[in-house]
């Protein structure tokens, strides 16, 4: 670990809630042939040296426990410096590490909330230049109010305060370690498509970010930058959905106080983002331009999916969608009412998004954040990083099994033991704790088929959590193998088992046959004679019309298990299905998203929990699967369904060895390996072995 010659510092007058105005100058006597900066800055911080931004990066450093984890980044900034006099400025904002509160996520008491403080140490050529230290002044900002889930108030007529001495502070308690995971930072630029008559802007779908107005008017008026998803039936911003709670005050709202320029001025936030589809500009200025700043974690494109469905495709783009604007840092549920963490809807998106896009940087953080937040005696919160809530309210296998799933899922693509490695001290506790929560092996402690439509009735939800108990403990015996813990692996084994052998004798034909009911049985394998179960369940998906409607994770297990016992067809029509409830029918506001509840009439328009549906078109129809035998790609399975209603498909994944592809038109499956991977096609009992480059008629199969 570093020993850091910098020290944490703090303005200890500070106004609550205002930014803080560290700065330092220093002189040189030539530009340096390579100039580095390490800095962290809690809650979030911009940098500047000699005026000028020094990163493009925003809302930097990621959110940790931060008496746990503290982050710091590391920037070549030798373009920047001058030979001379220069100076260094660092502007820090509440981020999450002093939230304002209010919110009923407890995040205002967390134990590490402090004072505004920063740490940075400057290198020349290798010499140490300059560190924080008490030698620093400081101020407030102009940004006079700042929280990410409120919005910010800035002044652009404010007189800063006198300068005042930096004060030394105490750490926040987390131990120092660099950021590895891929920064925040601005996509693309969007313009409105339309303004509406309430004076209200549509930008056409849903997005994660800001917005940045110029605007000319007098020196001290005040404006409103309201943002939303929906609209009221005066054609107004809505903002009732997304607010936790009717008595919170604001939330998503900006205020910009003019200096008056005549020029006009421009402005966007700098501490907090927003989830918006529409913005409402109040306040007496002339609105020169309004564009939205699309921003999340940089996510490196793994995967591409495409079909001849239009259904399907805009399904697709959906999930992308919902998926890079959940992720700031980490997998949240919504980028507007909450930006949680939430492990359950972390973990089911995971396969997806290993498919579509490089999670490892990510995923190992947040792990990490999830580890953190581990109680001595193996306990979970629903949601990571937190400080105070979520550890005895909706915590419990279901959610938890991020602790497990996630690493497996990253294990499974990349190959890689490490992200076992990481994890597995916190398995061994987190399964020992989950028998102190089991009663004759059946858990009731958590959430079960969440969120399904009120027309379909859920599985009983001690029979998925101790599912879920089975699976976990099942997945852990494979691990310690993996990593040679035999007398674990055993153990575990034996939960898997006495979990599974519980829930059978429970429940297992003692319940109302729903939906939910059979997918579960099917996916967890709690039958020995599974085709029964499976051709019930394609009856009752028949008598529904192919409509969705089960809860976040029996909705797919349907998908799957239709596919796996002969009824892809039926699975196919559920996948494709526009009439309510279905996942094409959120996508009829054109806000190319997905929703929490299938109705869209409560709840969030941005959730990603119900992605999983992606997974299912990469592996079942076009049949892009992993070989857990052979983890990270260096043997596929291609299990393919052809459907007369899909007349083209492709997709693709970017393996260490380099890109498979698989294509379906006129009637051709094409196969393209990369040179060290080895394929098997398995299509109507034929099994085919391939390498390099094939092309297949299916007229010939």
């Amino acid at each position: 670990m570093k020993k850091w010659a910098g020290r944490w510092i703090e303005y200890p007058d500070c106004k609550e809630n205002a930014t803080a105005v560290f700065e330092k100058d220093f002189y040189l006597e030539r530009i340096p042939g390579c100039a580095e900066i390490m800095i962290s800055g809690l809650g979030f911080y911009v940098l500047e040296i000699n005026g000028e931004r020094a990163t493009q990066d925003l809302l930097t450093p990621a959110f940790t426990a931060y008496d746990k984890t503290v982050l710091n980044n590391t920037y070549d900034v030798s373009r920047m410096l001058t030979a001379g006099e220069n100076t260094i400025r660092v502007t820090l904002g509440n981020g999450w590490y002093h939230e304002p509160g209010g919110d009923c996520f407890d995040f205002e008491h967390a134990v590490w909330k402090n004072k505004l403080q920063m740490i940075c140490e400057l290198y020349a050529d290798g010499r140490l230049l300059l560190c924080s230290n008490s030698s620093w002044r400081c101020t407030s900002g102009s940004t006079r109010y700042n929280s990410v889930r409120f919005g910010e108030d800035y002044d652009a007529a404010f007189v800063p305060e006198p300068w005042s001495d930096a004060c030394l502070s105490k750490a926040p308690g987390g131990i120092l370690k660099p950021m590895l995971m891929p920064p925040i930072r601005v996509e693309r630029i969007v313009s409105p498509v339309k303004l509406l008559p309430c004076g209200v802007y549509d930008f056409g779908q849903n997005l994660a970010g800001d917005t940045e107005i110029f605007v000319r008017g007098k020196r001290g008026t005040q404006i409103a930058i309201i943002y939303g998803e929906r609209l009221d039936k005066d054609g107004n911003i809505d903002q009732t959905l997304i607010k936790r709670h009717p008595t919170i005050p604001r939330n998503q709202i900006d205020h910009y106080t003019l200096a008056g320029l005549p020029e006009g001025e421009r402005w966007h936030t700098d501490f907090s983002y927003k989830g918006f589809r529409y913005v409402q500009i109040i306040g007496n200025c002339t609105l020169l331009e309004l564009t939205a700043r699309v921003f999340h974690t940089q996510l490196a494109v793994k995967g591409h999916f495409a079909c001849s469905d239009p259904v399907i495709s805009a399904i697709h783009q959906a999930v992308l969608n919902s998926t890079v604007t959940n992720y700031h840092h980490i997998p949240t549920d919504c980028p507007h009412r909450e930006k949680n963490g939430w492990s359950g809807d972390a973990h089911l998106s995971s396969e997806q998004a290993l498919y579509n896009f490089d999670m490892e940087a990510c995923y190992e953080k947040y792990l990490n954040d999830i580890t953190d937040c581990q109680w001595a005696g193996g306990q979970l919160p629903c949601i990571a990083p937190t400080s105070v809530y979520g550890y005895n309210f909706q915590s419990g296998p279901t959610w938890d099994a991020a602790l497990i799933v996630i690493p497996w899922n990253l294990y499974r693509f990349t190959g890689e033991l490490r992200y076992l490695e990481q994890v597995y001290p916190a398995i061994k506790k987190y399964l020992r704790y989950v028998e102190s929560i089991s009663e004759s092996h059946i858990c009731a402690s958590g959430l079960g088929d969440f969120l399904p439509d009120p027309s379909v009735e859920p599985c009983p939800a001690p029979m998925m959590l101790t599912c879920f108990v089975s699976h976990l403990a099942e997945l852990a015996s494979k691990i310690a193998e993996l990593l040679v813990f035999g007398e674990d692996s055993q153990e575990f084994a034996e939960q898997a088992l006495a979990a599974k052998v519980a829930v059978k004798e429970r429940y297992l034909g003692k319940v109302l046959e729903t939906e939910s009911y059979l997918a579960t049985v099917l996916h967890f394998g709690l039958s020995e004679n599974p085709q029964p179960f499976a051709d019930k369940l394609a009856q009752v998906v028949r008598t529904k019309n192919h409509c969705a409607g089960g809860g976040v994770f029996s909705s797919v297990y349907v998908l799957d298990a239709l596919t796996e016992y002969g009824y892809f067809e039926d699975a196919l029509s559920v996948a494709m299905q526009t009439e309510f409830p279905s996942w094409g029918y959120m996508l009829r506001d054109g806000g190319n998203s997905l929703w929490e509840h299938w109705s869209g009439r409560q709840g969030s328009l941005n959730h990603h929990m119900r992605s999983p549906i992606d997974a299912w078109f990469y592996r079942s129809i076009a049949g892009l699967q992993i070989d857990d035998a052979n983890p990270g790609f260096s043997h596929v399975v291609l299990k393919p369904h052809f459907s007369p209603r899909i007349q083209s498909f492709y997709a693709d994944y970017l393996s260490r060895y380099g890109k498979i592809e698989v294509r379906l038109e006129n009637r051709q499956y094409t196969v393209s390996l990369p040179e060290k991977v080895s394929a098997i096609l398995c299509f109507a009992g034929r099994e085919i072995q391939l390498t390099g480059c094939r092309t297949i008629s299916l007229d010939e199969i």
